[in-house]
């Protein structure tokens, strides 16, 4: 199935053998969560794998391109990635693939906003649907959570 097992993690060895061995490209990988966390080992090593935190907290990876190589392109919104997902799923769907196929990966893209649970859960619910709809629902749902938030604000 899939890899459960978090080993131990000893970054100070990771940062020694990096000190002893400055020519040696180093890239960290295992328990980083954020990109707090991935700037501080970036500190001390040439780079840092985001594995698990990509996968359950997708969006933080649009942040990316401006805290670690210090860009100033606006990152695309939640939103702005879904509506270019969609072109990709109607592909999918039309070669006879589910729409949980999809799906699955971006059950995260909320996490942490309001409605981002309610997102979630009407995206895992999704096995034989043969369109967007769906999808398009969640995110109907995850936006009005925002504006009732804000509205409450």
């Amino acid at each position: 199935k899939e890899n459960r097992d978090v080993p131990p993690l000893n970054y100070e060895r990771v940062y020694r053998l990096k000190a002893a061995h400055p020519e040696l490209r180093i890239i960290i990988n295992g328990g980083i969560r954020s990109l707090d966390e991935a700037e501080e080992h970036l500190a001390r090593v040439d780079g840092v794998m985001l594995g698990r935190a990509a996968y359950q907290t997708p969006y933080l990876l649009a942040e990316v391109d401006r805290r670690i190589f210090g860009s100033q392109a606006r990152p695309a919104t939640r939103r702005e990635v879904i509506e270019r997902l969609i072109p990709y799923i109607e592909r999918h769907l039309a070669r006879g693939g589910r729409l949980n196929n999809v799906t699955r990966h971006i059950l995260g893209l909320y996490h942490g906003e309001p409605g981002g649970r309610l997102f979630r859960r009407q995206l895992s619910g999704l096995h034989e649907k043969a369109d967007v709809e769906p999808l398009l629902e969640a995110l109907a749902i995850v936006e009005r959570a925002a504006s009732l938030k804000r509205v409450a604000a």
